[in-house]
C-alpha cells in the first residue's frame, strides 16, 4: 500500500513525545508499506537528521517557526483559526501536499490535528486521522488552572475555538486514532464516530526493555524528572512539584535530592530548580540511561495537558518505579500500587516518593510489574494491531 504520511515536526531524532510516536508508527509502517512523508520543521534539518531522511526514503519538509505572540494571536482572530493552527499555516506546504500526485496513494495518515488543513483536496482514498491528544481538553484544563482573571478568559475562549475546529475536522476522516481510551471518548464528545474511532496507543522506547534491570541498592534517593521543558504543562506542573512536594519530601527525607533535565527550559524554571535546595538542573540530556542509572523513582507530577505521558511509560519500560499524579497516569492501563503509585493531593505525594525511596521490596515489585506490563501491552506488535487491521479494510472500533 502506498500511504502519504503529513506530520506536523521532523520526525527525527526522537527527543520528545510527540515525536516518540510518530517515528514508532513510521518504523512500523515502512517494512510493510510504501511511505511518502511530508513534515514542518522548525528549522532546517541537521547532517543527522538528513542522513535519516535519506535511509528511511522519500521525506519532504518545510521550514516554518512561528511563535506563540500577541501578533500571531491577533492573526489567528482575523482568520477565525486557532492560534496553533495559524501558527502552523503554511502557503509551502499546502502547495507541496497539493502538488503531491493523490491518485497513486491508498490512504493519507495525517499525523496531527495540525496537519489536517494539509489533506489535499479531493484525495479518493483512505483518510486516517491520528490525534496526539484531544487537544480542546489540553486547553479546558488549561483554563481551570489559570489564575490570571485576564489570561483565563483568553485561554477560556481558545479553548472554545480548539474545541469547535477540532470537532469540525473530525468528519473529514474515514478513521480516527485516539492515544487512549479517554482520548477517545473525549473525541467522541465533540463529534467523532464511535464506530469509526479507534485507540493506537502511545509506545515507549522499545530498546529500554533490553536493558539490564537497575538495582535498588545501587541507587541514592534521587528523584528524577526528564521531559520536554517548554511544554506550559509541564512547565507549571514541575514548578508546583519543586515549590509545593519537594520541601514536602525533604522534611521527611533531607538526603533526597531532585534532578531535573531536558531541553528548551524557560528561564524562570532554572532559576527556581538552582535556587532549590536539594534540586540539581541539568539541562538537556542525549542519553537518559544516564538519568536512569542515577535516580530511585520517577515522578511526573502534572495535572494539566492531555493523551498519555510518553516519559511514564519509559520509566516502566526501565524498570524505574513511578510516582505520578492521577491526571498524569491518565489513559495508561496501571493499577496503583502495583505498576506504579498515585497521589492526589501534595502530601500524598511526598509520602509516596518517600516511601518507593526507602522500601526496596515495594520498589523491585513496581520495578518487575511496570516492565511486564509494557511487554504486554505497550510494544508495537500488540499496540498497532488497530493500524493493521484499518488498512487491512476493518474500520470497525477496537
Amino acid at each position: 500500500m502506498r500511504i502519504l504520511f503529513l506530520t506536523f515536526q521532523f520526525p527525527y531524532p526522537p527527543d520528545n513525545g510527540a515525536r516518540i510516536k510518530t517515528l514508532s508508527i513510521l518504523d512500523y509502517l515502512r517494512p510493510r508499506h510504501d511511505m511518502t512523508v511530508l513534515c514542518l520543521t522548525r528549522r532546517a534539518p541537521d547532517d543527522e537528521q538528513v542522513r535519516w531522511a535519506r535511509m528511511f526514503g522519500d521525506v519532504r519538509w518545510v521550514t516554518l517557526d512561528r511563535g506563540r505572540n500577541p501578533v500571531n494571536l491577533a492573526k489567528s482572530y482575523l482568520a477565525g483559526l486557532p492560534l496553533s493552527i495559524e501558527r502552523n499555516r503554511s502557503e509551502e506546504m499546502a502547495r507541496l501536499a497539493g502538488e503531491t500526485p493523490v491518485v497513486g496513494y491508498d490512504a493519507a495518515f495525517v499525523d496531527g490535528w495540525l496537519m489536517a488543513q494539509y489533506l489535499p483536496e479531493g484525495f479518493a482514498g483512505l483518510k486516517l486521522l491520528h490525534e496526539h491528544n484531544a487537544e480542546y481538553v489540553i486547553w479546558e484544563r488549561q483554563a481551570r488552572l489559570e489564575g490570571n482573571v485576564l489570561r483565563k478568559a483568553l485561554v477560556q475562549r481558545e479553548a472554545k475555538r480548539v474545541r469547535a475546529y477540532e470537532s469540525e475536522i473530525l468528519n473529514h476522516f474515514g478513521v480516527v486514532f485516539a492515544v487512549s481510551p479517554q482520548d477517545r471518548e473525549a473525541l467522541i464528545e465533540i463529534g467523532a464516530d464511535p464506530a469509526t474511532t479507534r485507540v493506537l496507543p502511545n509506545l515507549p522506547d522499545a530498546s529500554l526493555l533490553e536493558l539490564p534491570p537497575l538495582s535498588f541498592e545501587a541507587r541514592s534517593p534521587v528523584i528524577l524528572y526528564f521531559g520536554t521543558l517548554s511544554w506550559q504543562p509541564n512547565i507549571e506542573g514541575l514548578e508546583r512539584f519543586i515549590t509545593d512536594v519537594f520541601p514536602l519530601v525533604r522534611k521527611d527525607a533531607p538526603q533526597a535530592r531532585l534532578l531535573i533535565a531536558g531541553r528548551d527550559a524557560p528561564p524562570g524554571l532554572q532559576n527556581l530548580a538552582r535556587a532549590t535546595t536539594g534540586v540539581d538542573f541539568l539541562g538537556p540530556a542525549r542519553d537518559p540511561e544516564v538519568l536512569y542509572a542515577k535516580a530511585r523513582v520517577f515522578v511526573e507530577a502534572t495535572r494539566s495537558g492531555g493523551g498519555t505521558k510518553l516519559k511514564i511509560l519509559n520509566s516502566l519500560a526501565r524498570g524505574l518505579p513511578v510516582v505520578a499524579s492521577r491526571e498524569a497516569a491518565a489513559g495508561i492501563d496501571v493499577i496503583p500500587g502495583e505498576h506504579l503509585l498515585m497521589a492526589d493531593d501534595d502530601q500524598s505525594m511526598a509520602d509516596a516518593l518517600v516511601r518507593v525511596t526507602r522500601d526496596g521490596v515495594l520498589w523491585r515489585r513496581l520495578a518487575e510489574n511496570g516492565r511486564a506490563l509494557v511487554r504486554e501491552r505497550y510494544v508495537a506488535e500488540v499496540a498497532f494491531a488497530p493500524l493493521d487491521e484499518v488498512l487491512s479494510g476493518d474500520r470497525s472500533p477496537a
